[in-house]
């Protein structure tokens, strides 16, 4: 099913954002019979969705967030049968080189135990058996089987023709400019092409939802954080499992290469916003601060002069953004790699193919909003997944979707409130 050139005046649910949980809700939505339409400033999935590292997994998921990730699963296994995005239950395997890690994994074990997991614990020789390739000796390590490895670009690809078929109307290109409200209710939407009416307007926007929402006086305290990947030529008799450590972090793709990143190598700029919100993220920034960089520039400038474009009453210029393309941090990826074939010889033959980086939206808590917005019936947020979205996004456009049907149970929705962090008069 192809959509129509423009939007029509009026649909059940507008989202906006054309990503994994965009698109996500957008299918959970057509289940419900919902007239929907998702509108994204790009390409769908040009962004986050289409450059992370590809895994869906439970292992170190926060609490609030593992029940999503546990859901996934099926969803994600009943997709695969429909079509082929190169999903491979390979497993994942969480090490730990030193005995604070095991430690902190071991804690982790013992509170999300009883919850349906089948993780289970590996000393060091049983690392080393499950990992014959590396010769760093581990002091323990966690291993899921069902946790799986996933082509991103592919999978984003079938899961918008599936959209399609759904028969939501998905527009590219179609900017959105701000949300309109009236009698303090949201009723649409304002597009480069004219308006489009709404019973509801959901913004999955990504590291857009912070400006978006601030068109509805609404304040999210969401910053962007740059994350750098690569992928390597082709490797033979590599791990088999998606492998976790604070050194590097890898999964094995369908053309025999690999993807390969590191956890602590997120970059982050000083911007206003950083300042705005400073007292809520540095509780979590002094306890993982080993996790970030922090930098600070001429982007400070850059955010204060494009922050004041941006809001109520604003020109709210968001089709001059087409695409978040970062540059790769090529030192960091260089050195990750370096240590990758120092750990594991078999990759000593490997080269860097290529690099690329993408754009996170991260809250201060690292767990996502899925939420109404109390002060603008109508209006939802499904945005700061602090790059855990993917993995979890059919569950959380799930949850999504039953929220802004009214058919989400209180627990489920409690721990992603918006009203969680006291910004807007809640």
């Amino acid at each position: 099913m192809t959509s129509p050139s423009r939007p029509k005046p009026r649909y059940d649910v507008v989202v906006v954002g054309a990503g994994i949980i965009g698109l996500s809700t957008a299918l959970f939505l057509r289940e419900h019979g919902l007239s929907v339409a998702v509108l994204d400033k790009g390409v769908p999935a040009y962004e986050q969705s289409s450059r992370n590292w590809g895994w869906m997994r439970t292992v170190g998921q926060d609490m609030a967030e593992l029940e999503l990730a546990l859901q996934s699963r099926p969803l994600w296994r009943r997709w695969a049968a429909e079509g082929d995005f190169g999903f491979r239950p390979c497993g994942l395997v969480s090490l730990a080189e030193t005995e604070a890690e095991w430690s902190a994994l071991q804690a982790w074990f013992a509170q999300a135990r009883g919850r349906g997991l089948d993780t289970r614990e590996l000393d060091s020789e049983a690392v080393a058996r499950a990992l014959p390739q590396l010769r760093r000796r581990q002091a323990g390590g966690l291993f899921a089987p069902g946790d799986a490895g996933i082509e991103p670009d592919q999978a984003m690809r079938f899961l918008e023709r599936k959209v399609r078929d759904a028969g939501a109307a998905l527009f590219a290109g179609t900017a959105v400019r701000h949300i309109d409200i009236s009698g303090g209710r949201a009723t649409g939407v304002e597009t480069e092409t004219g308006p489009v009416a709404a019973d509801a307007v959901v913004i999955a926007a990504g590291a857009w939802s912070r400006w978006l929402s601030a068109t509805a006086g609404i304040v999210i305290p969401q910053l962007k954080v740059v994350a750098s990947v690569l992928r390597t030529t082709p490797v033979e008799d590599g791990p088999l499992p998606n492998v976790a450590s604070t050194a590097f972090c890898l999964r094995r793709r369908r053309d025999g290469g690999y993807t390969v990143a590191r956890r602590n190598s997120s970059l982050t700029y000083v911007t206003p916003d950083a300042l705005r919100f400073l007292r809520l993220y540095l509780p979590n920034y002094l306890k993982q601060k080993q996790l970030l960089r922090v930098r600070a520039g001429a982007s400070f400038f850059r955010e204060l002069w494009l922050e004041r474009r941006f809001g109520p009453g604003r020109p709210n210029p968001f089709e001059e953004f087409r695409a978040c393309d970062p540059a790769a941090d090529s030192d960091t990826l260089k050195a990750t790699f370096a240590r990758l074939q120092q750990d594991m010889p078999v990759f000593r033959a490997a080269r860097i193919a290529a690099a690329w980086a993408g754009t996170i939206d991260v809250l201060p808590d690292a767990l996502p909003i899925l939420s109404s917005v109390a002060r603008h019936p109508g209006l939802f947020l499904a945005t700061g997944f602090s790059a855990h979205g993917f993995g979890i996004g059919p569950a959380a456009g799930k949850l999504m979707a039953e929220i802004v049907t009214g058919e989400a149970g209180a627990a489920s929705r409690a721990p992603f409130r918006l009203e969680r962090f006291h910004l807007n008069g809640d």
